[in-house]
């Protein structure tokens, strides 16, 4: 949020200008303006003061006069808006919306949402008008900011911060000189920055003065479901931080703030007198600190200032998300200390980041260092690639790598589909849709072994019309990139006709092996570490530390679930635990069992089981397993396959290849 929305005039309270509106003397005023745009301070009459001014910053900002419509918001952007904007102001609005926009079916008129930006989220009303809206861009994803569409309801309120109404001949632009739209500003119930518009729109012989009004109360009622949501956050906000917090820790504390997390006070105990600003405002919706890029401990203390000393941050988590956090504050040790955090940076783990994904593969593993190098010297050749690798090795975030290799620029284009879902139709949608409109990310495969036989001929006949449209005279210049994962042994699925051979090698050009995890070493105790952090920023629960004895028995286990496996196992101790510092108690008892670290089969349940899996052959101990891990999760497939380390549909495969009855 920027200071100059911070800043915005509380105009939304003034009198809305119920000026009349002389079309023709509009418009005489409007070629008058044309005239004489280079001296735009000379005297105008025949249009309102406030659409004159608009006139002037439109010109100002470069909008061309005979502009038929609005632009449109990139689609790939409309996905990153802000939280604020997506969430909490759609939800406020949805029942407004809905009642207004029954109301106004077959009135000629249409209801819009925007968000601080002027960008249309949500539009509802009469279905002729909003067929004939949209070829304005007057529809969800059109930009109606002044700077982009020049004089409009919108665009204007956002700037004045006030009610404000534009007839016909008022708009800047020429092709929306046919329209009327009034709208007022929404505000934010904490600090009243403005976060959105309502607009009421249509052609011009809908149009009333009172339209104004009219959306000022629709943007009334959404602030006040807002004012609600947010009072109701602030208390679940104070309650999770008395849980956070041990009530010593907080007496013991110089001062004490509770924020948002957009760095709003939502509590403050001398968090500004005691550390040396008492000149700042610590009231309640008080911007405390700057987080534009989102919440996180290490954001936080980063954007404190030099004057603060904080001895504790805590993240607070309601509802699965991250909504704000509790900081604990010291007196500054002396005037010359520069502010700290108690924790300190953490050194980087090794390993490499996915491009501008937050994602990162860890380790320093032979294995792993000669896996990424083949990755990357795959990115650098357009070729289908075949990934291979056990149940929860990474193949994905591999995946990723290579297309963050190959395009650093379109890290949100990644695609996934999962074989085992799919059918023929939904393969056409998948795959023959992004050709026909220029796409070039690639598409990522998932559980190609998985795919049906019918699938698999669908798939061929894609891909070989694709390979005959770029041999052509003239071939087009996107392409489609696959990269196909699999836990399989393909040529195995290949020999054994379960998989056609000519798909196979169209898919399987270049091929990469991701080593299962027992192959990385110490790689073992980096992944566990790198979890570790993120679940502790995530939770705002102190680290685990572990015995040299549990990481003997990490890198013991042979880890049939691999990373994923893992990730689960370090989750699980961070809530089941009994304190901080991990024991060998604490962990599960596949980790603890030395037959099975020793055998690594995932799941036993006794002596007798212990014995089958030292002695009995690979296809008796699996089923054994199998029936086992059945029988001990009821039947609960998802439980069952989570618990062996592989996948629903192999799984299903294995239980039918192997005719086990399921309890």
């Amino acid at each position: 949020m920027t200071s100059d929305q911070r800043s915005a005039p509380k105009a939304a309270r003034q009198g809305i200008d119920f000026t009349d509106v002389d079309p023709q003397e509009t418009s005489r005023a409007w070629n008058k303006f044309l005239s004489n745009r280079n001296a735009p301070s000379l005297p105008m009459t025949g249009v309102r003061s406030l659409i004159y001014q608009s006139w002037v910053r439109s010109n100002t900002t470069g909008i061309k006069p005979d502009q038929f419509a609005a632009p449109s918001f990139e689609h790939s952007r409309m996905a990153t808006k802000s939280s604020h904007d997506q969430a909490e102001l759609r939800r406020a609005a949805r029942t407004s919306m809905m009642r207004i926009g029954d109301l106004l079916s077959g009135a000629e008129a249409m209801l819009l949402l925007t968000d601080r930006d002027g960008v249309i989220l949500e539009t509802v009303g009469d279905c002729s008008t909003l067929r004939k809206a949209s070829k304005i861009n007057l529809s969800v994803g059109g930009l109606w900011s002044e700077h982009a569409s020049g004089t409009n309801g919108i665009g204007t309120a956002l700037w004045t911060g006030q009610p404000v109404y534009v007839h016909g001949e008022e708009h800047f632009c020429e092709g929306m000189k046919a329209w009327s739209c009034a709208a007022a500003p929404i505000r934010d119930p904490i600090d009243q920055s403005i976060i959105g518009v309502v607009n009421l729109s249509g052609l011009t012989r809908i149009f009333q003065k009172h339209n104004a009004a009219f959306a000022a109360t629709a943007a009334r009622d959404i602030e006040l479901v807002l004012q609600q949501e947010q009072s109701l956050l602030n208390i679940r906000l104070m309650e999770a931080s008395i849980g956070s917090f041990p009530g010593r820790a907080m007496d013991c504390a110089d001062g004490f703030a509770i924020i948002d997390r957009f760095g709003r006070l939502i509590f403050s105990r001398n968090s500004g007198v005691n550390v040396g600003r008492p000149d700042q405002d610590l009231g309640l919706g008080a911007h405390f600190l700057e987080l534009p890029d989102g919440i996180s401990e290490e954001k936080i203390a980063a954007a404190l200032p030099s004057t603060h000393y904080c001895d504790d941050i805590r993240l607070i988590e309601i509802d699965g998300l991250i909504k704000g956090a509790a900081l604990a504050f010291r007196q500054r040790p002396n005037t010359s200390q520069a502010a700290t955090v108690k924790r300190p940076a953490d050194p980087d783990l090794p390993g490499v980041l996915i491009g501008t994904t937050g994602l990162k593969i860890v380790g320093k593993s032979d294995a792993i260092l000669e896996a990424l190098d083949t990755a990357n010297r795959i990115a650098s050749a357009n070729q289908p690639t075949l990934i291979e690798g056990q149940t929860g090795v990474g193949k994905e975030l591999f995946a990723r790598l290579i297309h963050s290799r190959m395009s650093p620029e379109r890290n949100d284009c990644f695609r996934t589909v999962n074989c085992g879902a799919m059918n023929p139709k939904m393969f056409g949608n998948t795959l023959l849709q992004p050709l026909e409109a220029g796409g070039t990310a690639p598409l990522c495969l998932d559980e190609i072994g998985e795919t049906s036989a019918e699938t698999q001929l669908y798939l061929l006949r894609i891909l070989e019309e694709q390979g005959a449209r770029l041999f052509a005279a003239h071939p087009p210049s996107p392409s489609l990139r696959v990269l196909s994962l699999t836990n399989r042994a393909m040529r195995d699925e290949v020999e054994a006709g379960r998989f056609r051979r000519d798909l196979f090698y169209r898919l399987s050009t270049l091929v990469l092996t991701i080593p299962p995890l027992h192959a990385r070493g110490e790689d073992i105790l980096l992944i566990a570490e790198h979890y570790i952090r993120k679940i502790s920023l995530e939770t705002g629960r102190d680290r685990l530390v572990f015995s040299p004895d549990v990481q003997d028995a990490l890198m013991a286990h042979v880890w049939p679930g691999n990373v994923r496996e893992l990730r689960n196992v370090v989750l699980g101790l961070h809530c089941l635990a009994k304190s901080r510092k991990v024991t060998l108690a604490d962990l599960p008892p596949e980790i603890t069992t030395p037959a099975l670290a020793k055998t690594g089969l995932a799941v036993g349940f006794g002596p007798q089981e212990q014995e089958l899996a030292r002695d009995a052959s690979l296809k008796q101990a699996e089923v054994r397993m199998i029936e086992n891990a059945l029988k001990h999760h009821h039947g609960n497939l998802s439980k069952a396959a989570l618990a062996l380390g592989i996948s629903r549909p192999t799984l299903y495969r294995k239980i039918e290849a192997y005719r086990i009855r399921t309890p």
